[in-house]
């Protein structure tokens, strides 16, 4: 059995999510009618470049970038001019400003990691030039930049749930008005994979809280479940990879994954954020290292993003004390690697993500800003 990681980049599932909620205000964009429920993000990607009509169009895209959403754009017939983040995670709106045409139809925004794009300068563009604004808030969930929701303001939203929350799959959809390229709606995935994904979790879970009693538990449960283990395994549809999939492009969320998502207190997991990261902040002492140096009101941060100055060594380090670091982003699209945007070469080589989900505690957070400290004097 592999060896699991003392602090996981994300939560675990549990059981409890699948029970009535009970409290807590319903926040966006769960409270708003007409979400789209979808498998992936990129799918709701796809689905909004054709809704929107982009087909033959220019999008102007940040050239920080995931690269499964460049294609999800590319393959929906979109073409793209890439723009300047600096090396704050801001895209610039003067960059983008001067990359928009006659063909431009769209201006593509990604909020990074909870923290809010200059979407006022960004609308002013947008809507001076008669273009869509997209924002994607794949990594954004539930944050705001004053009164407003991220997402709330374009005129079209993205969110993939499964990397705030502990769900095995989940995109969401958000349009401002109805178009007329409407699809069809998205159909169910595999029941399995889902189910599958969710026990494996909890029994994850479990071991991670009990040690040897819940290594066991795991350990048996598998031993009587291979051979469903193994077909839910031939079912699935991947998550998290750079590969767009078009055949699973049409593929909406399971309506168990729909249920657990339902039961969430979203305002306690803002809380429990936002208090991590500001823990982590404090402890590991290195506010220049860090790419957001503070944490507005109303941001929900999805990680706590730190410089290194060697990120595969640090990586290292973080792996081999039990801490789950992901290296965020060292690549791109190809669509984008003709062009030459210093500051994100150096964000893509140097930041490393450290999870401060809402499953952590502060004996963990501990752990992980001891060890950080190392990696940055390293």
């Amino acid at each position: 059995m592999e060896t699991l990681m003392a602090i996981p980049s994300l939560p675990d599932f549990s059981p409890a999510q699948l029970l009535p909620r009970r409290g807590g205000r319903i926040l966006f964009p769960f409270n708003r009618h007409g979400l789209e429920l979808t498998y992936l993000g990129r799918n709701a990607v796809w689905r909004a470049a054709r809704m929107l009509g982009l087909e033959g169009w220019e999008v102007i895209v940040p050239a920080y970038h995931h690269g499964v959403e460049v294609s999800a754009l590319l393959h929906a017939g979109a073409r793209l001019r890439f723009a300047r983040v600096d090396a704050s995670g801001r895209l610039d709106p003067d960059d983008v400003r001067s990359r928009v045409g006659p063909r431009t139809r769209a201006i593509y925004v990604i909020h990074y990691a909870g923290f809010p794009q200059p979407l006022d300068a960004l609308l002013e563009i947008a809507r001076g030039c008669g273009a869509f604004l997209i924002e994607d808030c794949a990594l954004s969930l539930f944050s705001r930049e004053g009164v407003y929701p991220l997402g709330s303001r374009g005129d079209a939203a993205i969110f993939c749930f499964y990397k705030t929350l502990p769900v095995p799959h989940g995109g969401g959809l958000l349009l401002r008005e109805a178009h007329t390229d409407r699809l069809p709606d998205p159909v169910p995935p595999p029941l399995l994979p889902a189910l599958s994904h969710m026990a494996g979790s909890v029994l994850v879970g479990a071991e991670r809280r009990f040690l040897r009693p819940g290594r066991w538990l795991r350990a048996v449960t598998k031993t009587f479940t291979g051979h469903v283990r193994a077909r839910a395994r031939l079912e699935d549809i991947p998550v998290g990879t750079q590969a767009f999939e078009p055949e699973a492009v049409h593929l909406g969320m399971s309506p168990v994954v729909a249920r657990a998502l339902a039961s969430v207190d979203a305002e306690q997991v803002v809380r429990r954020r936002r208090a991590n990261w500001l823990l982590l902040h404090e402890r590991i002492g290195r506010p220049e290292r860090a790419t957001w140096s503070s944490l507005p009101p109303g941001v929900c941060p999805l990680f706590y993003a730190l410089e290194v100055d060697d990120k595969a060594r640090a990586l290292r380090l973080l792996w081999s004390r039990g801490i789950q670091a992901v290296d965020f982003w060292r690549s791109g699209h190809p669509a984008a690697s003709g062009e030459r945007f210093p500051e994100v070469e150096a964000l893509r080589q140097r930041v490393v993500e450290l999870p401060c989900h809402q499953a952590l505690g502060p004996e963990e957070l501990e752990h992980v800003a001891k060890v950080a400290r190392e990696a940055l004097k390293a």
